[in-house]
């Protein structure tokens, strides 16, 4: 797992490990990794950008986390932590979705040439 950089708390770590959770759950992971590595350079910008629509915000979500956020993503390695956090969990979510898948095809019957070839003929033995 991605180490967390050294400025950000456990509270921050956890409130990014929830929203990477939602981010992969949505499988919107690719355009948010997209998204946070175009916008990486302005970091420090978008955090304050938060601060300026936090009045709205706070209406809308808790303040408590989101001022959270908002202080973890003032910080550059905070970014690469979190592109590291989704890029795992996405490929967790993509192998867990390949056993399942497995799973069910190794559960599913195999057909057999008599059946594939036996015309319906109203018994279904």
């Amino acid at each position: 797992m991605a180490t967390p950089p050294k400025d950000i708390t456990e509270r921050q770590q956890m409130l990014l490990e929830k929203i990477a959770d939602r981010v992969v759950k949505y499988r919107m992971a690719m355009p948010a990794i997209l998204f946070l590595e175009s916008v990486r350079p302005l970091n420090y910008v978008g955090s304050q950008a938060m601060v300026f629509f936090a009045p709205v915000v706070h209406s809308l979500f808790s303040a408590r986390e989101y001022d959270e956020i908002q202080e973890a993503l003032e910080h550059r390695e905070t970014i690469s932590y979190f592109i590291d956090m989704l890029e795992e969990k996405e490929n967790e979510a993509v192998m867990r979705e390949k056993a399942e898948k497995a799973a069910r095809r190794a559960a599913k019957p195999k057909p057999s040439l008599k059946n594939m070839f036996r015309r319906n003929r109203g018994d279904n033995v």
